[in-house]
């Protein structure tokens, strides 16, 4: 092979000329737009960490518990006794259309969050906490709907049996206090309840709060009060009440401060009270309404300060990551939000009777209550269950 054959085996073919040099320039606009992709990828990174640790910060001043995952298998109660017959027929059928009219809706049981307030009376030094006030809150993302049951505390329930605890039927408002004893604190107090709500109501809960009365105080102070409209009944009994109220309180609407707004969602008692726990319940729910409203409202300056003031009194199964999952869907629609109030059992269905409770010869006052109807009517607002 000649010299020449090997050089032109060696030869490279020349590259055509770019007289426009379009290939440089797309080069370099390439360079730009991913560096300029790059610096707004740091930027939300950045801002991630520090919404992230921002919320650290702010959910690490709760006090976070933890409950076991279904540890204890679904029971169906016992009914025991029947509705009277005289009320029985028109009082199911009305409240049945009023659930169905409600949630008439294309509605799942992933649009709703279940969350359990318990306001616990216990005072410094008090050994076991007792649940003076039960809510159960449940919001619908989709149809921007919030119920807020007041769980009766004379309810005849069937207690879960409970950590080597064989239970049967009494007031719902002693399971609290029991699961405390029993479970350990806190959280055992709230596994108790939840289980006793599923059970004899068929509720869910995804989440559970307790509050003290210094925090339910603290929080309404910060607020600079709620707006109220009293009655001359509850003004008379708010004025009876030396420890809470330190002024004179007048009918008509007025801006309750902590401890007066306590007296007012504790009030039982005020003349032309009947079913005194119905009125009660009523009565928080008046509140729980007026605080929504002010809430709709409030700057986020104004919320950033009541979270600080309130969050360092709360014992809850949130977590971080779980706040920040509901602050996502709940804010944008605060203020769409629609309240309706119930009590549990639903109102119209449970009634009233005298029992023997301890077999002590003591006569308590209680609600009952049939379980399967009360499940279908809960269930239908709670998990958008309309059969």
């Amino acid at each position: 092979m000649s010299y020449h054959g090997r050089f032109e085996q060696q030869k490279q073919p020349k590259q055509p000329k770019d007289p426009e040099n379009k290939t440089g320039k797309s080069g370099k606009g390439l360079k730009i737009f991913l560096i300029v992709l790059a610096v707004v990828l740091v930027l939300i990174l950045i801002a991630c960490a520090a919404v992230y640790f921002f919320i650290q910060n702010k959910f690490n001043k709760m006090n976070i518990v933890t409950l076991p995952e279904d540890t204890y298998v679904y029971t169906e109660a016992t009914d025991e006794y029947t509705r009277p017959p005289e009320t029985e027929e028109t009082q199911v059928e009305e409240t049945t259309e009023a659930v169905v009219e409600t949630t008439a809706r294309a509605s799942t049981a992933d649009d709703i969050i279940n969350i359990l307030v318990v306001g616990q009376a216990a005072r410094a030094g008090e050994e076991y906490n007792m649940a003076d006030t039960t809510m159960l809150i449940s919001l619908n993302t989709y149809t921007k709907e919030v119920t807020v049951f007041s769980i009766l505390r004379d309810s005849y329930v069937k207690l879960p049996d409970y950590k080597g605890h064989t239970c049967g039927r009494a007031k719902f408002t002693v399971c609290y206090n029991l699961g405390y004893q029993w479970g350990g604190g806190t959280a055992g107090a709230m596994e108790m309840t939840n289980i006793c709500l599923r059970d004899n109501f068929g509720i869910e809960v995804d989440y559970n709060i307790e509050v003290s009365f210094d925090g339910f105080i603290r929080m309404i102070d910060y607020l600079n009060g709620v707006e109220l409209e009293l009655t001359q009944a509850e003004a008379d009994y708010l004025n009876k009440d030396t420890l809470y109220v330190q002024r004179t309180i007048e009918p008509g609407v007025q801006v309750l401060q902590g401890m007066e707004a306590l007296s007012y969602a504790r009030m039982r008692k005020a003349e032309g009270d009947s079913e005194s726990d119905i009125k009660r319940t009523e009565r928080q729910r008046k509140l729980v309404a007026s605080l929504l409203e002010k809430f709709r409202y409030m700057s986020l300056s104004e919320l950033n300060g009541w979270v600080d003031e309130l969050l360092p009194m709360v014992t809850t199964t949130m977590t971080a990551s779980d706040v920040t999952k509901l602050a996502a869907k709940i804010l944008p629609m605060v203020i769409d939000l629609q309240m309706t109030g119930e009590t549990i059992p639903i109102s119209g269905t449970g009634w009233g009777e005298m029992v023997d409770i301890y077999d002590d010869g003591n006569i308590h006052s209680v609600i009952k209550f049939e379980t399967a109807q009360q499940k279908k009517l809960i269930r239908a607002i709670t998990e958008a269950e309309v059969s």
